[in-house]
């Protein structure tokens, strides 16, 4: 059966759609990327780094280059963000037993695996004093992969306050806390509302001593 120039016009307009959508998807996974790449050269220097770096000076004397699981798009999450203006300061808990002043700044809500997820974004007061940390949100959280591929009490991720009502968390760039490299650390503990029920093998991994 011969294909009419209208069906062919269509086919041909179908096709060039989804060959620009897969050259964005190509395009939007190199920028991923690259800015995972570029997070992860900048967080081995902080740690090489005589006067950044929290480790002991023997432990970085041996440090080389932290553990990171692979880069993977799925674990960048495009999260609508609800904010809560009228939240009232209140004091997170620290490892070792003292506490820190935060805000919540708003509910982050996104699917990830096939699960519909709602984590706090927060502010910690402190900061708010320095104006490049004005737009600065924290986000704490733990998940099922703790003490066992990643640190024990949960893992941190930096956020900028968006212009809208939606948030980009990229949990590649999960990062340990400080006390997971030294003692002399007390670091927020992640609120029992931000316990992912969930494996997010993403980011940096459990701190290992490798002293050859």
């Amino acid at each position: 059966m011969q294909i009419t120039s209208s069906r062919k016009i269509v086919c041909c307009l179908a096709l060039l759609l989804l060959s620009v959508s897969f050259l964005n998807a190509q395009s939007s996974a190199k920028i991923i990327k690259q800015e995972n790449e570029t997070f992860r050269k900048d967080l081995n220097a902080e740690f090489r780094d005589s006067i950044e770096s929290p480790l002991t000076p023997e432990d970085r004397l041996f440090f080389k280059e932290l553990e990171f699981f692979p880069i993977k798009t799925k674990y960048r999450v495009i999260a609508t963000l609800v904010r809560t203006p009228e939240s009232s300061p209140f004091e997170m808990q620290r490892s070792k037993g003292n506490t820190g002043t935060y805000k919540k700044y708003g509910e982050a809500t996104f699917t990830l695996n096939g699960k519909k997820i709602t984590v706090c974004v927060y502010q910690y007061l402190k900061l708010l004093t320095e104006e490049k940390y004005a737009k600065h949100l924290f986000l704490p959280f733990s998940d099922l992969t703790n003490a066992k591929s990643t640190y024990g009490s949960g893992r941190f991720i930096d956020l900028t306050i968006p212009d809208g009502d939606t948030l980009i968390i990229d949990f590649n760039q999960a990062y340990n806390p400080l006390c997971a490299y030294n003692s002399k650390y007390s670091c927020p503990i992640p609120p029992k509302e931000n316990q992912i029920q969930l494996k997010i093998p993403a980011g940096v991994k459990k701190y290992g001593k490798h002293h050859e």
